[in-house]
């Protein structure tokens, strides 16, 4: 995490309440997530076998547990680390996709709508950073295996869309999670300060 000046033009152009957009935008990313994923597998035309068996694997892009029970910086370095990875592997996917479909293809659109979603997301934790007076930390991006087989690329897209969908869902439900807990806290300090409150005349 590295310092900066939390008064920069490009923390003046940020939301007021960066958490909450990030918050917002992770709730509809979900559902778009898993239309995604579910999307691409049907436009490859893969066969059940193939989905189970070599879809359905871990990769080494996203986190392991939920993110959102480490503190708040930490939180946003794993989701920073986690966006940059989905960034450049949506990049990839649609170039691999733009050499089997036809330019107006659904899948395509639905890409990159995606690939915008994720721009965003990136955006607003810059900015959740950046009202800290802090930056993201660089990320290393895990290494790629090589495919330059058709047949291979679709696996590997269907393994990273996959993982995405899983992890938006897991990562939605624990932030709708978190926030139930801090407005019940708050409203538990509410009321033990009314209690305490002296008799009035």
């Amino acid at each position: 995490m590295e310092p900066v000046n939390s008064s920069c033009a490009s923390c003046q152009r940020c939301p007021k309440d960066p958490l909450s957009k990030i918050r917002d935008q992770t709730r509809l990313m979900e559902r778009k997530a898993r239309d995604l994923s579910n999307c691409y597998v049907t436009h490859q035309g893969l066969h059940r076998t193939h989905i189970d068996t070599l879809c359905h694997e871990p990769v080494p892009g996203f986190p392991k547990g939920k993110i959102v029970t480490q503190p708040e910086m930490d939180m946003l370095q794993q989701l920073y680390r986690t966006m940059v990875y989905m960034n450049q592997s949506l990049q990839i996917i649609r170039e691999h996709q733009q050499d089997l479909n036809e330019p107006d293809a659904v899948l395509l659109q639905e890409l990159r709508h995606a690939h915008l979603a994720v721009r965003g997301l990136l955006s607003n934790i810059v900015c959740a950073f950046c009202v800290q007076g802090a930056s993201p930390s660089p990320v290393t991006i895990p290494e790629r295996p090589t495919v330059t087989k058709a047949f291979q690329q679709k696996i590997e897209g269907c393994k990273v869309l996959w993982n995405y969908a899983r992890f938006m869902e897991r990562l939605a439900k624990s932030l709708r999670e978190n926030r139930k807990q801090v407005r019940r806290t708050k409203m538990g300090r509410r009321q033990g300060k009314k209690k305490k409150a002296p008799p009035g005349c």
